[in-house]
């Protein structure tokens, strides 16, 4: 039992289909990611944060850090969806796309709401429960889909954590169609099912 990040070329891409979010102001980008101290580094001290994530908010700190296994269900938790910056013209594509915890600028999370839609290849998954790359492709077929659901919901590595089971509380996202991100990289479109 490994949780294995879905294996895309680059960084994870977002692709919001009907969020409310943009429209409603249920924003957040006042908060830095979490590099911590010297002594004692953050979540994001050596990863970058992902478009495509789904991250924890930790307001009083004004951090954003990675959700935790222990997490309360009264987190606030939001999904990355800043906008790309181009650092290099030869690496202009969505894919190349993160923000680390050097950078000048604070990334731009967005709180979900039911019914929103979006599509990410930010996934993750149990390698007990999907055996590998194929196995998740494979159960999001339309034809798998509608006789056995795929959910979604908060991992600690900030990708979305595909389960077969729909989770008991909590976060819980629906996968309602594998597809593909613009530059034909596999990925899935959810829908939220609880906020």
């Amino acid at each position: 039992m490994a949780i294995q990040r879905f294996t895309i070329n680059g960084y994870g891409q977002l692709e919001l289909n009907q969020c409310a979010f943009p429209r409603t102001g249920r924003i957040e980008a006042q908060c830095s990611l979490d590099v911590g101290t010297a002594g004692s580094p953050g979540d994001f001290a050596t990863i970058p944060a992902e478009n495509g994530m789904i991250l924890l908010i930790d307001k009083v700190n004004k951090k954003i850090k990675l959700p935790s296994a222990t997490a309360a269900n009264n987190t606030l938790l939001a999904l990355n969806y800043s906008t790309e910056h181009i650092y290099d013209e030869r690496a202009n594509a969505l894919k190349d796309f993160k923000i680390s915890g050097k950078d000048d600028f604070r990334p731009r999370l967005g709180y979900l709401s039911v019914g929103d839609r979006f599509t990410t290849n930010c996934l993750c998954y149990d390698s007990s429960v999907f055996a590998n790359d194929a196995a998740v492709r494979t159960a999001c077929t339309t034809a798998n889909l509608t006789s056995t659901p795929v959910y979604g919901t908060a991992s600690t590595t900030g990708a979305i954590l595909l389960v077969k089971s729909k989770p008991a509380s909590g976060l819980t996202l629906q996968a309602i169609q594998g597809t593909t991100m613009p530059d034909g990289t596999f990925a899935i479109k959810f829908i939220v099912i609880v906020d």
